[in-house]
């Protein structure tokens, strides 16, 4: 029988999980270019960067602390830690969405216009808050799943969740029928919206009956909020800066291949090829090194604390070899994604543009793994800093070299593929400093 509590059984069920849900996100995509059109899931990647901003602020730090300290709480004093835990994750959350949805609200034509480049985005934007809101409440759940080892439940609640999200965004597009594609990106808004309804509800009463069975363990644990902001801040910090920088360069991108000569609604649909098709194609892989980096972060967690370096070590040599191994499934969809792009989602993609995005995630698998051993090691700082870094390379090279006729599309790839590796190299050498005999 394989041991239930071991990193590899969790991370292969949590991988197993994320294989469905990139299968059925790709089967999703698919029907989805047919539906919504290139055109459409532009002006949707337009507005989930307004999404992904308020996450990042609101969500993304408080994933990390809660992850990280209820591993310890529940191994050390059970239930009642993380439970604490939980409530004041809770209050510090709806602080913050309180705070930044008002100015989401009140300046949201401005946001869609200015910022984000396209009023057509504006009818999306006030879902945004709501939608953040219950994903906020899972998350906090399944956060503290995570930390206690409890992937199946949070994975099935996952699978779950997706599949009524597609089918509802499926059928919103269908029955209405719409050519407005503001009003497509609302339709998809507001399935993701209606999802996370199932997934709040799921996760808190799974919690809360935890809390209950398991009641009779006494935490002798402190939760205090200046322990979870030591971790949180600088998460959501690290989230932030790499979001609203990424944010920033998907704007910026349709903009500066109109300088280098594409029409406005060539530009937007070239963003929806990129981030709505081939991306996400390409990505299909990164189901497994993400699941392994969700259990990785609280098992590293757990050997810092008791100063086990070469524990650290040999998860992270594990996690690098996983790693190279998934890159060889990168290159064998690299060989065929002219192919399989013009078959599911009819656009010719160009060969090299698919051999760069494949060197991308490549990349952002070795990237990934080296994120989730350095907060492991408490090493948030440093990881925030080398994010601002690499984003900032990243940004300054999208704006020059996708605005040169001869580069265009491709510049754009480059100059991500060149930020990223900035930040791997920058991550490993601390690494290196830190795990050290």
């Amino acid at each position: 029988m394989p041991n239930k509590n071991s990193l590899a059984y969790r991370s292969l069920v949590l991988a197993s999980s994320n294989v469905l849900l990139q299968l059925m996100a790709f089967a999703f995509r698919v029907v989805l270019s047919r539906l919504a059109g290139a055109e459409g899931m532009g002006v949707n990647a337009l507005v989930m960067q307004a999404y992904s901003v308020m996450y990042a602020l609101c969500i993304s730090g408080m994933n990390v602390a809660v992850t990280t300290l209820s591993a310890r709480y529940y191994v050390t004093g059970g239930i009642a830690g993380v439970r604490k835990l939980v409530r004041l994750a809770t209050g510090a959350f709806l602080a913050m969405i309180i705070a930044f949805s008002i100015p989401l609200f009140s300046f949201r034509d401005a946001i869609a216009e200015h910022l984000l480049g396209d009023i057509r985005t504006s009818m999306a934007l006030w879902l945004i808050p709501i939608c953040i809101t219950l994903t906020g409440f899972e998350n906090v759940f399944k956060s503290s799943y995570f930390g206690m080892g409890g992937v199946k439940r949070a994975a099935a609640s996952e699978l779950i969740e997706q599949g009524i999200r597609y089918t509802l965004v499926i059928l919103l597009l269908y029955y209405t029928k719409t050519e407005d594609n503001s009003r497509k990106a609302f339709l998809m808004v507001l399935g993701m919206t209606l999802s996370e309804l199932f997934s709040v509800g799921f996760l808190g009463i799974s919690f809360y009956r935890k809390c209950r069975k398991e009641l009779s363990r006494i935490s002798f644990e402190n939760v205090t909020l200046k322990r979870y902001s030591d971790i949180a801040l600088p998460s959501t910090l690290t989230a932030l800066s790499a979001t609203l920088l990424s944010s920033a360069s998907t704007v910026i991108f349709p903009l500066r291949l109109i300088v280098a000569g594409y029409t406005e609604s060539h530009a937007v649909a070239t963003l929806g090829v990129v981030s709505g098709m081939l991306e996400p194609m390409l990505a299909l892989p990164t189901a497994f090194v993400a699941a392994m980096c969700t259990v990785l972060l609280p098992s590293v967690s757990c050997c810092s604390e008791l100063g086990d370096m070469k524990g650290v070590r040999r998860k992270m040599k594990k996690a690098f070899a996983v790693s190279g191994l998934l890159s060889v499934a990168v290159i064998v969809i690299v060989v065929y994604a002219p192919e399989i792009a013009n078959a599911l989602f009819a656009q010719d993609v160009p060969v090299l543009l698919a051999i760069l995005l494949g060197i991308k995630t490549v990349i952002n698998f070795c990237l990934l793994v080296t994120v989730a051993v350095l907060n492991g090691i408490y090493q948030h700082k440093r990881v925030l800093l080398y994010s601002v870094i690499g984003e900032l390379v990243q940004l300054v090279l999208i704006w020059y070299l996708t605005a040169i006729p001869s580069l265009n599309i491709f510049g754009y790839v480059t100059a991500m593929i060149v930020g990223d590796m900035m930040r791997l190299v920058l991550n490993s050498m601390r690494l290196r400093k830190m795990t050290a005999d």
